[in-house]
């Protein structure tokens, strides 16, 4: 009876093929990837949020700033319509510039923000499971309540709707149902 090798690894290793001469498996980095996993916890979601906040706030505020000097700089009266308007639309778009600055490359590539990295959440679609592509993501997902929150009154009334609507059975905000989206927990 032959003596076990004390050097070999008794557990098999997948990646690796025990038949030199088979040709390599081929893994393909641009197929679409399904995350199974259960639906994020509110708490989880809302410290998420929290943390991609925190990390905002002080860029959106410096950016408010600087807008705001340039603004009366260039002679537009603070107190004026055009003041408001102007300060509405490029304030809106330095934000979006500023969220996709910070969470861009994550959303693209792993379906996260800072802050759903942090809390080990992700974004992916409630039919397949996949991960969605960074256009689809921000025009269905973020857009439409990034609009509609500017608009006066109005916009402030769906923003809480938006998050409020979390505490459903479902576990989606408004914006998740837009998109098709659903937060799910990862291990």
């Amino acid at each position: 009876m032959a003596s076990p090798n004390p050097f070999s690894d008794p557990t098999p290793n997948p990646y690796s093929n025990p038949n030199p001469y088979a040709s390599p498996t081929f893994v393909d980095d641009k197929a679409p990837r399904k995350f199974g996993g259960e639906l994020a916890s509110r708490g989880n979601r809302f410290l998420g949020a929290l943390i991609d906040g925190l990390i905002l706030l002080p860029i959106s505020f410096g950016a408010g700033v600087v807008l705001g000097i340039a603004l009366v700089a260039s002679g537009v009266d603070p107190q004026g319509i055009q003041f408001s308007i102007i300060a509405a639309v490029v304030g809106g778009c330095l934000g979006a510039g500023a969220f996709l600055a910070v969470h861009g490359y994550l959303l693209a590539t792993r379906g996260q923000t800072v802050g759903k990295m942090i809390m080990k959440t992700q974004i992916v679609s409630s039919d397949s499971g996949e991960l969605l592509p960074l256009g689809t993501l921000v025009l269905k997902r973020y857009v439409p309540l990034w609009v509609i929150a500017s608009i006066p009154y109005v916009g402030g009334l769906v923003a809480l709707a938006n998050v409020l609507a979390i505490f459903r059975e479902n576990h989606k905000c408004l914006h998740d149902e837009i998109a098709g989206t659903k937060v799910i927990q990862l291990m």
